[in-house]
């Protein structure tokens, strides 16, 4: 017969730390100030990425890149991905990873970002939200195998489409001087050279359209030049044109002596411009979408 007394004289040996906290009391306080000191730090880091990015013209594509791939990201959490991660393309928690059937590598460094928390009100009286500090890794960082594909549009799908986000209308011309396409305020129309190539087309027009959309809001073509240079930038980028040959050397230049705060506001509009024109693009997509299929169903 066999003996099984030997098991319980090293009873107490059996590794009882997991079950410490089980008896501990939640301290609110301690958790609190932790939770202060994730946002503080996460606020230094978002501070050093905004210096950082535009302190060196390539940093700064590097943003572009990131505010193009994550188009419903914000500015903050775009800056915080190109300063930790640049190239990342798709971004989630570990949980989130792990429900996908996806591990992240050992020894890989989590991203910061931050995420919107509950809403509560101000002590005098307005509507705030709390921000959360969340860790996430890009998909490099795990075992997936899988590529995320970057949107490819046929040319002229792509141009229709922008075409259809002009807000005037848009002429087609046999020259202009020393420019590709003109957004002329007098007449409110953008005016563009015939025969170009798609990536001259979407690059030119993209910009044009940018400079007529900000005269809408009283901003002359030298005040909106930047801004719509680099809106210009993520559509084509977003789109798939090449963007090779955007030069951001200036960059450090321009925000030599701006706030933080005031870049990130800066950016936030640049972002809003080109997330708009992508909107707009979107649903001429949506239509051209549908009426493939339309034409489609009638042709069985």
């Amino acid at each position: 017969m066999n003996n099984y007394d030997d098991l319980f004289n090293n009873n107490d040996k059996i590794d009882k730390s997991k079950d410490k906290n089980k008896n501990t009391p939640f301290d609110k306080d301690a958790w609190v100030e932790k939770k202060r000191q994730e946002r503080a730090e996460a606020y230094e880091l978002l501070d050093e990425a905004t210096a950082e990015i535009v302190s060196d013209g390539e940093r700064f594509r590097d943003y572009l890149n990131t505010q193009a791939q994550f188009d419903r990201y914000s500015v903050s959490n775009a800056l915080l991905i190109a300063f930790q991660r640049p190239g990342a393309t798709k971004v989630a928690d570990f949980g989130t990873w792990k429900d996908d059937d996806v591990s992240v590598n050992k020894g890989e460094k989590a991203i910061t970002i931050l995420e919107p928390g509950n809403e509560y009100t101000r002590e005098d009286g307005s509507t705030g939200f709390s921000v959360n500090v969340k860790k996430v890794f890009d998909i490099s960082q795990t075992n997936s195998d899988a590529n995320v594909k970057r949107r490819t549009l046929d040319a002229r799908a792509a141009i229709k489409a922008l075409i259809a986000s002009a807000p005037c209308a848009v002429v087609l011309v046999e020259k202009l001087d020393n420019c590709n396409a003109r957004y002329s305020p007098d007449k409110n129309e953008i005016y563009i050279v015939k025969g170009l190539e798609a990536n001259e087309i979407f690059r030119a027009l993209s910009y044009e359209i940018c400079i007529a959309r900000a005269a809408q809001k009283d901003i002359d073509r030298k005040d909106g030049a930047f801004g719509s240079y680099c809106a210009s930038y993520i559509l084509c980028e977003r789109n798939g044109f090449d963007t090779g040959d955007f030069n951001f050397d200036r960059v450090p230049e321009r925000f030599a002596d701006v706030d933080n705060k005031d870049v990130r506001k800066e950016l936030g509009e640049i972002r809003d411009m080109a997330n708009e024109i992508s909107q707009e693009m979107n649903r001429q997509f949506e239509a051209m979408d549908k009426n493939k299929r339309s034409r489609d169903d009638g042709a069985r």
